[in-house]
């Protein structure tokens, strides 16, 4: 039977007051005031068991990705407005426990989001630029720009090393191979694409009902999955099925049937699930929880 959970988490309000009053030579005290609210969040115990809190706090984190050859974990820092130019994006260093080792490891960004590794460079969409980052050197490369990009958002990265990222905005996803830039697919089909996985051939692109597969040779786009609801991250879990996220704070296990699973449920305090990493070597699921500033690990069954 799968187990369901609620966990109560209390929020505290203090409402203190102070103060002298000199009239009969008497001080009023004025009480503090305790008021509890519960609020619910749901974990399927079948198949997550919470893991750790990232600490101290991010700034908007959107994206994260674990580096495994240097057992690190990148974050996207939006920390202002996600479509706003204002050079307050950066990317966090967190070590595997979720401490973070250096919160603005890589600054000079606008609002990252997508985030992906090839070699010692790490990729990450920034509103209308991909940015290619030095991992070693921790600074930026280059910027691949298009002015008519309208809202880069997830990045993946094929073996051979071709960077995808999709453009929410445009319908379109682009492409990044050797220095060249450009969008790659653009189809009314793709109906506001986000989350982005590469496997066996082909791309799969979450939207905001379904994921579809587009041939990595053709570019052919066909569904694959429908009735998913949005899906902002898309990770395979090694099992034959995949983990979607969606920004309010679901995260469902799908499988090719269609079938859908209720794994995690945060909208009750707010808390969001944005474009999320699952570790297969250690079957951890990362989660970055944007406006509630910090990433949460569970181990996944």
């Amino acid at each position: 039977m799968m187990k369901r959970v609620w966990l109560y988490l209390p929020f505290v309000l203090l409402l203190a007051g102070g103060g002298c009053n000199t009239r009969g030579g008497k001080a009023r005290e004025v009480k503090k005031i305790k008021e509890e609210k519960s609020k619910e969040v749901y974990i399927n115990t079948d198949h997550l068991e919470k893991l750790w809190v990232s600490r101290p706090a991010l700034k908007i984190p959107e994206s994260v990705l674990y580096d495994a050859k240097r057992n690190v974990i990148y974050v996207s820092n939006v920390d202002g407005k996600p479509s706003k130019h204002d050079g307050r994006g950066f990317i966090s260093l967190l070590g595997p426990d979720g401490k973070v080792i250096e919160q603005k490891w890589v600054k000079g960004l606008d609002a990252p989001k997508g985030l992906g590794i090839y070699g010692d460079n790490l990729y990450v969409s920034d509103i209308n630029a991909l940015v290619v980052i030095s991992i070693p050197e921790k600074k930026i490369l280059t910027r691949h720009t298009d002015p008519k990009a309208v809202f880069l958002n997830d990045v993946a990265v094929a073996p051979d090393g071709t960077v995808y990222v999709s453009d929410m905005g445009a319908s379109a996803v682009y492409r990044l191979q050797g220095d060249h830039f450009e969008k790659w697919v653009v189809d009314k089909k793709l109906n506001g694409p986000n989350g982005l996985y590469v496997e066996k051939g082909s791309l799969l692109a979450g939207l905001k009902d379904r994921i579809v597969r587009i041939d990595l040779q053709t570019q052919k786009i066909s569904d694959y999955i429908l009735h998913t609801g949005s899906i902002d991250g898309l990770e395979a879990d090694g099992r034959g099925n995949y983990l979607i996220s969606d920004w309010k704070g679901h995260i469902h296990l799908v499988n090719t049937k269609g079938e859908k699973v209720l794994l995690l449920d945060t909208t009750p305090i707010n808390m969001q699930a944005a474009d999320i990493c699952f570790v297969p070597a250690s079957s951890n699921l990362l989660v970055p929880t944007f406006n509630n500033n910090r990433v949460v690990a569970y181990r996944y069954k």
